[in-house]
């Protein structure tokens, strides 16, 4: 369990619901869980992988995190070649994900490996996501989650109002 919990309200800007299933890698989520030793109700998750035909999402926990902590995580994945963007799915967003377009407004989303994700005119399978995804886990994640103890595996069930999260983290790294 993480020593402590940080309150990271002012970085929030703007949140909207969602259903589970649109949550894709790289979104910032917020919900409310619920359990017998849930220490953190009110989770603030970066999504590492959502596994939604198994009904979990795993994700790194920021209120376990300072922002001084965020902030060298945000680089280090910045720095591994992946890009923010500001997500529209009524514009630019990828139309042949599964599930696309459930989210209304745009959204701040780290580019992580997504299954079906149009990555230079073929779509990333869902072998060679897991793959990418843990390479990145333990060339840069590892050290972070194995050291803050902040990795989360989320059973959908105990999770109630979804929201996406837009967070400031431009202010952060900017």
């Amino acid at each position: 369990m993480a020593k402590a919990k940080f309150n990271h309200a002012r970085r929030i800007t703007d949140t909207q619901d969602v259903n589970i299933k649109a949550v894709y890698p790289g979104t910032i989520i917020s919900f409310n869980y619920s359990g017998v030793k849930v220490y953190d109700k009110k989770p603030l998750v970066l999504v590492l992988w959502n596994d939604y035909s198994n009904y979990k999402v795993h994700g790194i926990n920021l209120n376990y995190l300072s922002e001084f902590k965020i902030k060298k995580l945000m680089k280090k994945l910045i720095k591994e070649d992946n890009t923010f963007a500001v997500q529209d799915q009524q514009g630019d967003y990828d139309d042949e994900l599964p599930y696309r377009n459930m989210i209304r407004d745009p959204y701040l989303r780290l580019q992580l490996p997504t299954y079906k994700q149009n990555r230079g005119g073929n779509p990333l399978s869902k072998a060679e996501a897991v793959a990418q995804m843990d390479h990145l886990y333990e060339s840069v994640l590892k050290k972070i989650v194995t050291k803050s103890d902040i990795y989360r595996t989320y059973i959908k069930s105990k999770m109630r109002t979804p929201k996406v999260v837009t967070y400031d983290i431009r202010g952060l790294v900017g």
